[in-house]
């Protein structure tokens, strides 16, 4: 598991243009989404003691009091942010495609070529995402069951606490549950991309005894987790603890949460390729086809067939046979000089 992840960040760092193009639109759809609820607690807290309460730290119990007053538009707020969320949500499945091209084949692609894997699988990428919807919505509904349970449960225990643990115990099982949906659809993408797949729901079911078989893989998506958790609390903690005067430390903190959820997906996805690529590299080859060989065509200055027999081959003729001999020359007679 150590290896897999290990190799997979390899991976991850060889290709970290992605993180910074993703972090770089997030950044900007981010700077204009936020620009109405700045303009308004600008018009609202400066100048005044409450705004003290956001200036030496952060007070989520202020903030709270402050979204539930009348004269704040919290819905028109949440509107833009929403559309926000659904550009850059649509632009995650776009890069799908070219994201997958290039962890699969390992090399820095031409931004042409890139666009072009973004663009050919851009349809499969919308219907894979139809389709986990299914899975995820059972899991939701597998939490919400278990926490009415634990409801009910906590009410009948002597013990205050017995609901609480149930409910714990049961959002942990559902975070597994999710994660391992998660990686079960990053198997799909990596598959179609991969083989060049059209027919994605038949893709989808038989990469499910895929995602079943690779408990390595999950825990490598489960180690990621655990990890970007951590480090995200940690930046969190910090972010918490710092006074809002320093502006700059606290844009990098944020910042860095931000960057870290990135970086930890597309880590999960070049998990998810690399397991494909070597399934596909250890497929067994198949039997040689045989090999039609074309006949050479004829020079065109050769002279045509023709298509008329051959007269058949004349035998010499031999010299007739005579009984008189060939003249003697005369002993008188001396030899001829030559002209």
């Amino acid at each position: 598991m150590i290896r897999s992840v290990r190799n997979a960040a390899a991976l991850l760092l060889r290709h970290q243009r992605l993180i910074w193009w993703i972090f770089l639109v997030n950044l900007v759809l981010a700077f204009f989404s936020s620009l109405p609820a700045r303009l308004l607690l600008a018009s609202t807290l400066d100048h005044t003691l409450e705004g003290l309460r956001f200036v030496d730290g952060f007070d989520i119990t202020a903030l709270a009091l402050l979204m539930g007053r009348p004269v704040f538009p919290a819905t028109s707020l949440a509107i833009a942010s929403l559309a926000a969320v659904f550009v850059y949500f649509v632009y995650l499945v776009f890069l799908d495609g070219g994201i997958f091209a290039v962890y699969l084949d390992d090399r820095k692609l031409s931004r042409g070529e890139f666009f072009e894997n973004c663009g050919l699988y851009l349809w499969r990428m919308i219907r894979i995402v139809l389709y986990s919807l299914l899975p995820f919505v059972l899991v939701l509904v597998v939490n919400n069951a278990i926490g009415s349970a634990a409801d009910k449960l906590g009410d009948r225990a002597a013990a205050d606490q017995v609901g609480f643990y149930i409910s714990l115990a049961g959002s942990v099982v559902s975070l597994l549950l999710f994660l391992f949906v998660r990686m079960w659809f990053d198997l799909v993408q990596a598959q179609i991309v991969s083989a060049n797949e059209r027919r994605v729901l038949r893709t989808v079911f038989r990469s499910f005894p895929l995602a079943l078989r690779n408990g390595g893989l999950y825990l490598s998506y489960l180690g990621i987790a655990i990890f970007s958790f951590l480090v995200s609390a940690v930046l969190a903690t910090i972010w918490f603890r710092l006074p809002h005067r320093a502006t700059l430390l606290s844009l990098l903190a944020l910042e860095l949460i931000t960057l870290l959820f990135i970086a930890s997906r597309l880590w999960m996805k070049a998990a998810s390729a690399r397991r494909v690529a070597l399934l596909a590299f250890a497929l067994p080859e198949q039997a040689p086809v045989d090999m039609v060989i074309p006949a050479v065509p004829a020079p065109f200055d050769a002279a045509p067939e023709s298509t008329e027999p051959l007269p058949a081959p004349v035998a010499p003729v031999a010299p007739e046979a005579t009984d008189a001999e060939p003249p003697q020359p005369s002993p008188d007679e001396g030899p001829k000089p030559m002209e």
